[in-house]
């Protein structure tokens, strides 16, 4: 060209005639829109990327697709510009006008990846992309070889300029607009495309109605660019490589990304496995062992290597049988979980008892359980001390009055079932002279004195029979009987004075003698109620006893 002038064209130049070829036309929007999808896609995606290199090379082919975009579709509509004169391209400042284009798209796609997504963030980015597209476009036109001069309306110049500058806006406040609507969150990459490749083309083609060219008239019609088939189709190809490779690569790192992650997710599940505090075993669904964990070693007291492959069986014999059941739950529910308490068998020989959660596993070809164990010997240990607390007398090591009540429940029941029908005796025991023991010698002696006899009772008792220490100086004994229930108390009753009356020898040397009355009841009890009125009845005999001569037994009435 011989000039380039931001200036109208004088009246007397002779203005040459273009057009533009359709086919063409539509080919660089098509370019403009594939790369702008490709870029902001790729703008989102880089977020997800945790390595910096990752993230740095999926914007950088962003950059890459968006200026390519810029470019192609602007070299493309320059081939689709006809004029009445011969047009070439000068190579090297073609080249060069791809620079601005990805400098500028690099730069907003930094913005739009990183930034918060505030108003003052899209128009910098908008901003950033429109510029590029101007400074790319009238760069590139700096490029055409012919002899016509061409000059610029500057008015137009600055429309072009703003139209892409505000549809780079609206292509990215469309994405962002889009991101938070559920409906249109599928289409975003596309819907910001077609506006982000409205700005690059309009940007182009109102760049172009701002210039004319004016010269000498080489053909009565508008002819294509010289070589226009040829360079749009190189064009066109390396522009699809180039966003083809730019994929291929951020593929490659999303797979690299999510290997990372699955190895990551194995270790920590492994870590998990092995460190978990319950054992946990893996069988397939014969019940061979697939995987055990190190809780499971040291709860049977064997190694992994030793046991995988061998059925479960042998160490949890009740196993099959929750796996049976936990299948047949799944066929019914979908859940196929199993929590039983059952029994293993350690390595030693002995018996562990077990909390175990089965769950089995059903899926396409799948077929496996795994189970979660927990000792619970610890937890019995507890639950017996517990259990011994509650409803033993620290002092006499006998039953105190809340586990001879629980013993006479269960009494009661085993005695409604049986054949021929028992009933229950109940003796109230209360020592005599016990307060003056107290008051003379101290508590202390009182305490050695109830030992004792707490040692004697059970001696002349049967082995059924049950001793509880009802408070303070009080015994109970519970006795069972089929018949005659009154010469069986009466007999042990006076067993029960003779060994009382004996006299104690204390640590000190010293001996004390103290007696006892004793209140009897009998019945046939079949609800707790009948348990708590034969023991008031029993109590009342007592004090009865209590208000006559030492020794006397009396029966309720």
């Amino acid at each position: 060209m011989n000039s380039f002038l931001f200036d109208f064209v004088s009246p007397a130049d002779t203005i040459l005639s273009s057009r533009y070829e359709p086919s063409m036309v539509a080919l660089s929007y098509l370019i403009a829109l594939t790369a702008s999808v490709i870029a902001i896609h790729l703008a989102e995606v880089s977020q997800q990327f945790k390595l910096k290199r990752d993230r740095h090379l999926t914007m950088l082919g962003g950059g890459l697709a968006m200026g390519s975009a810029v470019w192609g579709m602007h070299f493309i509509g320059m081939l689709a510009f006809e004029l009445c004169a011969t047009v070439r391209y000068e190579l090297v400042i073609t080249l060069l006008s791809l620079l601005p284009a990805f400098v500028a798209s690099w730069a907003s796609m930094q913005w739009v990846a990183q930034a918060k997504k505030s108003p003052y963030d899209l128009t910098i980015s908008g901003a950033l992309i429109g510029l590029g597209i101007g400074v790319m476009h009238y760069t590139g036109m700096l490029a055409m070889q012919t002899a016509a001069v061409m000059a610029f309306n500057p008015w137009l110049v600055l429309v072009s300029v703003c139209s892409a500058v505000m549809l780079a806006i609206l292509a990215l406040w469309f994405h962002q607009r889009c991101n938070r609507l559920r409906r249109l969150r599928p289409w975003r990459h596309l819907f910001s495309g077609l506006v982000m490749a409205a700005a690059i083309t309009s940007m182009h083609y109102l760049g172009m109605a701002a210039a004319s060219f004016s010269g000498p008239i080489q053909f009565d019609e508008p002819v294509p660019t010289v070589d226009r088939l040829y360079l749009s189709l190189l064009v066109t190809m390396g522009l699809v490589t180039l966003l083809g490779a730019i994929l291929a690569q951020t593929m490659i790192s999303r797979q690299r990304q999510l290997a990372r992650e699955l190895q990551f997710r194995e270790h920590q599940m492994r870590v998990i496995f092995q460190h978990a505090i319950d054992a946990i075993v893996i069988t397939d669904a014969k019940g061979h062992i697939q995987m055990v964990n190190r809780a499971f070693e040291a709860m049977f007291g064997v190694q992994s290597q030793a046991i995988v492959g061998r059925s479960l069986g042998k160490m949890i014999p009740d196993w099959k049988q929750l796996s049976t059941l936990s299948r047949k739950r799944r066929q019914h529910d979908q859940a196929g979980k199993v929590v039983a308490e059952r029994h293993g068998i350690h390595a030693d020989g002995r018996e562990i008892p077990l909390r175990i959660a089965l769950t089995r596993v059903i899926e396409d070809e799948l077929d496996f359980c795994i189970s979660f164990l927990m000792d619970l010997t610890v937890f019995r240990q507890q639950q017996n001390a517990l259990e011994k607390l509650l409803t033993e007398d620290p002092l006499t090591g006998l039953f105190n009055r809340r586990g001879m009540l629980s013993m006479m429940h269960g009494i009661v029941s085993q005695l409604q079932s049986s054949q021929p029908q028992r009933g229950i005796i109940l003796l109230f025991v209360d020592l005599d002279g016990f307060k003056a023991v107290n008051d003379t010698h101290g508590h202390p002696v009182g305490d050695e004195v109830l030992m004792a006899i707490a040692q004697r009772l059970p001696d002349v008792l049967r082995e059924e029979d049950m001793v509880c220490r009802f408070g303070g100086d009080e015994f109970v004994i519970l006795l069972t009987f089929a018949s005659q229930p009154e010469e069986l108390a009466r007999m042990v009753a006076g067993k029960l004075v003779e060994s009382i009356s004996q006299p104690i020898k204390l640590q000190s040397g010293q001996e004390i003698a103290v007696g006892c009355s004793i209140g009897i009841a009998y019945d046939w009890p079949k609800t707790a109620d009948d348990i708590e009125a034969l023991l008031q009845k029993a109590d009342n005999a007592m004090y009865q006893a209590k208000k006559g001569e030492a020794g006397k037994v009396i029966f309720s009435s």
